[in-house]
């Protein structure tokens, strides 16, 4: 069985755990767009007039547009484009194949007018696409198929641990909490490297954010408060046998929760905090940890005749 899946190298986080994607007749689809102004502004215009072929020409790169071209077997759109370039992608495709979208971000990623992404799902929907995501409550309100959150386990030696708790990410309104979070460890005397990205300058790659993470006792996980799904630090967490703290209480319910490995904030005091770090990580079964990797969730939920 045959799968393409199609994702955007400008989100850097679906590049990285894409590129981990080794599944026999699995193909890689990146999307890559033209960059000269005339074709944006000419795709836009095509768009608009729902002449999806002639735009699906100035959208993409001549590699792209062949790749697109040349897929064969079910396709798997990876969070990759607005609902209207899906239309201009199809343009290409060949009758039948079956379009499945899996949101691996909210939804609030697309749009913050749930009527518009309702609209939109509704029509899709008629035109063979499958639904998913990672998210509980916007597959709730939006009759989505709900999966597992997904990542890349990534390779890394066995590395000494510099720092107890570490956090990287952007402030996106968590500043305050993330500050008094860092200094009521640093009062109890642990360890902290808390990067906080507020612009460009900031931004550490994946695979060094992997190496601090594995330099660290214990990963720290702020939520957005719009988002219930897992994030990819409890992954991270899971990949690497690290401990975790978090303020999202509906970890509580995922199969790998164990209240030794992970601490829940319920108190910004953070009670009990001491004798968590000091208790030994209890090794999760591999079975349970598998079902979040890139490759083999593929073959789970996309790759199952």
């Amino acid at each position: 069985m045959d799968l393409s899946v199609v994702y955007n190298p400008k989100f850097k986080a679906s590049e990285f755990v894409i590129d981990g994607l080794q599944v026999p007749g699995v193909t890689k689809v990146p999307l890559k767009m033209k960059k000269d102004q005339l074709s944006y502004v000419l795709y836009g215009v095509f768009l608009a007039l729902h002449l999806y072929r002639i735009a699906f020409f100035f959208r993409y790169d001549k590699d792209t547009r062949k790749a697109l071209k040349s897929m064969v077997g079910d396709v798997l759109f990876w969070d990759s484009c607005y609902f209207e370039e899906y239309r201009v992608i199809e343009t290409v495709m060949k009758k039948g194949q079956k379009k499945n979208v899996f949101f691996w971000n909210p939804l609030t990623r697309w749009s913050n007018d749930e009527v518009y992404l309702k609209k939109n799902l509704k029509n899709f929907r008629k035109r063979n696409y499958h639904f998913y995501s990672f998210d509980p409550q916007d597959c709730s309100t939006y009759n989505l198929v709900l999966l597992k959150n997904v990542n890349r386990k990534f390779p890394v030696e066995k590395i000494e641990v510099k720092h107890d708790f570490y956090f990287v990410g952007s402030s996106k309104g968590r500043k305050e909490i993330l500050s008094r979070l860092e200094q009521t460890l640093q009062q109890k005397g642990f360890s902290t490297l808390f990067l906080i990205i507020d612009n460009k300058a900031d931004y550490i790659s994946l695979s060094e954010n992997i190496v601090h993470s594995a330099e660290s006792a214990c990963l720290v996980e702020i939520v957005s408060p719009n988002q219930t799904g897992l994030t990819l630090r409890a992954t991270d967490a899971l990949f690497l046998g690290k401990k975790l703290i978090t303020n999202c209480k509906s970890i509580e319910k995922m199969d790998f929760y164990n209240p030794k490995n992970i601490y829940v904030i319920n108190d910004e005091e953070l009670p009990g905090i001491e004798n968590f770090i000091r208790e030994p990580y209890e090794k999760i079964d591999d079975e349970i940890v598998s079902q979040y990797e890139i490759n083999h969730w593929i073959k789970d939920n996309f790759l199952v005749d």
